[in-house]
């Protein structure tokens, strides 16, 4: 196993994750309640953090680029707009927030 990334939060550990594990790459979260309470005890935040671990060393490359394509696509602006039904959802939504239809 190695250890890939270390997220501010807890969510965001989940959502790094989720998205890693939709692209077949298998990975667990360590640490996801440690955070509570590394002041408490004086530990080092980066050690008590929510942190992504790959199970196999070799999804390396690849996690790097979903994790990427994530970055990429949080620093999206602006609105889509669907042909659907007429509302804008955010630039990053692949699928409109109104009727699931693909944007």
């Amino acid at each position: 196993m190695i250890r890939f990334y270390i997220a501010r939060q807890r969510f965001d550990a989940f959502l790094v994750a989720d998205r890693l594990k939709q692209a077949g790459i298998r990975v667990h979260v360590f640490n996801q309640n440690a955070s509570s309470i590394a002041g408490e005890v004086g530990l080092d935040p980066k050690v008590t953090q929510p942190q992504v671990w790959l199970e196999r060393e070799e999804d390396l490359e690849r996690a790097r680029r979903v994790l990427h394509e994530m970055q990429a696509e949080s620093r999206m602006r602006g609105t889509r707009h669907c042909a659907a039904c007429g509302e804008d959802s955010p630039a990053n939504f692949e699928i409109c927030w109104n009727c699931g239809a693909s944007v």
